[in-house]
């Protein structure tokens, strides 16, 4: 790679994210936060408090339902239906993503069965072959002669507002509701673009039924107090316990850490920065975004039930591997995160349902490591407020 061309490949990160950066230190162990707070449990176990959280927080506003690098080519189309709601997204030949309710308009059935991604222009109901192009409208009918009159204009595919930003397709799930994706088409997806999230390519895709609530997913992956004891035989080794800087973009969190090795100092790249250190994305609904050396893992939760959460998983890579090597190298990444993923963090998850379905502790115990739990609880909590 040339000079020239290696410096063209560089991310440089935003003013806020390099602030962030300037704001970690070398670490010495002692000088982690001292802080004791407190939460309830009974927001894990809650059927209205569930409820609620699926309507306020998941129905009306954007939210994150697959990584742009799942739908990557033109004129193509995939199903989603892990959010109760089925969405049916596509991707014209120019390039723009649409998201429609997965149901034809004719006899109100599932429209497409497409769980992989499926090329081609049009979209055909399975039932009686009505037809419909990748912008929503009804294309063609067969025996059109008996519908004596019908306005086919009028019977395109409900859409639901979408957007492609910051690497990540969002969608309001609330087909009569108007949401605001000013946020993430604006702050938020300058420092997803920062960190080079919108030039992933998908190398693999994993989805799992976790028994968990979902915000338990998400305190496992905001705190790194667990690291050098729940992950002591995997991730522990590479980092230790050290002050972590945690800033809020609107409702979603951004916090980050340093790895073993690393060391303060200006670092204005997102290359000279994944060397050594985490960015880790708290969006808020559902989805954590974890920078690694050379591959960044997403994962998006859909909540089920108070105690059943399902969630994919995207392994994302600068480049698709082209050699024996490098397939390799990329198989033992996702082997190691799966398993520390799946048998730790989410079995810790499991575990923190059991425990407070229960009802026998009342509330959690935060302490200076965990502040990061307090404030995405607090923000859960203004947001359903509203």
């Amino acid at each position: 790679m040339t000079e020239q061309s290696a410096a063209s490949s560089l991310h440089y990160l935003t003013p806020a994210q390099q602030a962030r950066i300037a704001r970690l230190d070398d670490t010495d162990p002692h000088n982690v936060n001292k802080k004791l707070s407190f939460r309830p449990t009974d927001v894990y176990v809650s059927q209205e408090r569930f409820n609620l959280e699926i309507n306020k927080l998941f129905r009306g506003r954007p939210v994150p339902i697959t990584v742009s690098g799942a739908l990557p080519h033109p004129k193509s189309h995939v199903v989603i239906r892990d959010y109760k709601v089925p969405v049916l997204l596509t991707r014209d030949a120019q390039g723009v993503v649409r998201a429609f309710v997965n149901v034809c308009t004719h006899r109100a059935v599932e429209l497409c069965q497409a769980r992989e991604v499926s090329g081609g222009s049009l979209i055909t109901c399975p039932y009686h072959a009505w037809s419909f192009g990748l912008d929503g409208a009804l294309v063609a009918l067969p025996r059109a002669e008996v519908f004596p009159g019908l306005d086919k204009s009028k019977l395109g595919l409900i859409e639901l507002e979408s957007a492609e930003a910051g690497g990540l397709i969002w969608v309001n799930l609330d087909h009569k509701a108007k949401a605001d994706f000013s946020l993430i088409k604006g702050t938020l997806a300058d420092e997803l673009s920062a960190i080079a999230l919108p030039e992933q390519k998908l190398w693999k895709h994993a989805r799992f039924e976790l028994n968990s609530n979902w915000k338990l997913t998400h305190d496992a992956f905001l705190e790194n107090y667990h690291i050098a004891r729940l992950h002591s035989n995997s991730l522990g080794r590479m980092f230790t316990d050290r002050t972590t800087v945690c800033e809020q973009i609107g409702p979603h969190i951004c916090h980050m850490s340093g790895r073993v090795g690393f060391k303060a100092g200006e670092r204005s790249t997102f290359e000279a920065f994944r060397e050594f250190g985490v960015f880790c994305y708290t969006l808020l609904p559902g989805a954590i975004i974890i920078t690694s050396q050379d591959y960044i893992s997403v994962m998006l939760l859909s909540p089920q039930a108070t105690d059943r959460t399902v969630i994919n998983y995207y392994l994302l890579v600068d480049k698709l591997p082209e050699t024996e090597a490098e397939t390799a190298h990329y198989e033992r990444s996702l082997k190691l995160m799966l398993r520390i993923t799946t048998e730790e963090d989410f079995w810790a998850a499991e575990l923190g349902t059991i425990g407070a379905a229960t009802g026998a502790v009342q509330q959690m115990v935060l302490g200076g490591m965990e502040q990061e739990i307090f404030r995405f609880h607090e923000i859960i909590e203004a947001e359903l407020n509203k």
